[in-house]
């Protein structure tokens, strides 16, 4: 099973969402460690599409990416080619743009647009972290626990 958390740019909820599957951070994690995720807020605009493997959970690739507005279609895309081509689906795709908030948002927009790098980051941070609990609870619901 090839697990696919995704969201709009690949660097804030998918890759938190990676990291607590992989329980690299615990859904207690403050902002700190959160900020101190490797992937956290680098993906870019180039990098959409491109999953990045975060690493393996009991021998299943966990990887997360960045779809832009394709995220809703995603799984409908994987779905129907898979049936096309007649291989039963082996991935579970996991849609973390539903925990978004506006302060990630915001941290996202100023970060990547501003250039304001660090008051960004943080912001971010601070969003992602106050919808931690949400972004676990996709992940218990991807792993069946």
């Amino acid at each position: 099973m090839i697990y696919f958390y995704h969201c709009y740019r690949g660097a804030h909820l998918s890759c938190v969402a990676a990291a607590l599957h992989l329980k690299r951070i615990q859904p207690s994690a403050g902002v700190k460690e959160i900020l101190s995720l490797e992937y956290f807020d680098v993906l870019q605009n180039r990098d959409m599409g491109v999953p990045v493997l975060a690493g393996y959970s009991q021998g299943n690739p966990v990887c997360f990416v960045g779809l832009g507005s394709g995220s809703k279609i995603f799984a409908r895309f994987a779905d129907s080619l898979t049936t096309k081509m007649q291989v039963p689906p082996q991935y579970k795709s996991v849609d973390c743009l539903e925990c978004i908030n506006l302060l990630t948002r915001i941290g996202g927009f100023i970060s990547r647009f501003k250039g304001l790098k660090q008051i960004g980051r943080y912001l971010a941070a601070r969003g992602v972290h106050k919808n931690l609990d949400k972004i676990f609870a996709l992940v218990l619901q991807a792993r069946g626990s």
